[in-house]
């Protein structure tokens, strides 16, 4: 199975997200884990050094990680400040629409 986690609230706890990535990655039939941070999530990826590296930690094969340029361009945020294991693309919602179109489960934190 094939799953898009969105993570858009700036002020979720890193630790959920990190929770649901390791409890996903469990599943046998896990095959992919998409998780796309958006919004002020964003901003809350790069001013916690401690979040960026524990996202760092639970990246296997199957984990893809892809940050918002639109969210980026709100808070003037270049290419290099994005983690260099985060792939970025143009909206989040549109990679949670195509996501989903090709048959991810779609969780939303």
């Amino acid at each position: 199975m094939k799953y898009v986690i969105q993570s858009a609230n700036g002020t979720i706890s890193p630790g959920l997200l990190m929770n649901v990535i390791k409890n996903i990655s469990a599943i046998g039939e896990t095959e992919e884990i998409n998780v796309v941070i958006f919004g002020p999530a964003v901003a809350s990826l790069l001013h916690h050094s401690q979040f960026k590296e524990q996202l760092r930690a639970v990246i296997t094969d199957k984990v893809n990680i892809f940050v918002c340029r639109n969210a980026m361009n709100m808070f003037e945020l270049k290419d290099g400040d994005i983690p260099d294991y985060a792939k970025i693309v143009p909206a989040g919602v549109e990679k949670i629409a195509k996501l989903s179109k090709e048959g991810c489960a779609y969780i939303a934190l």
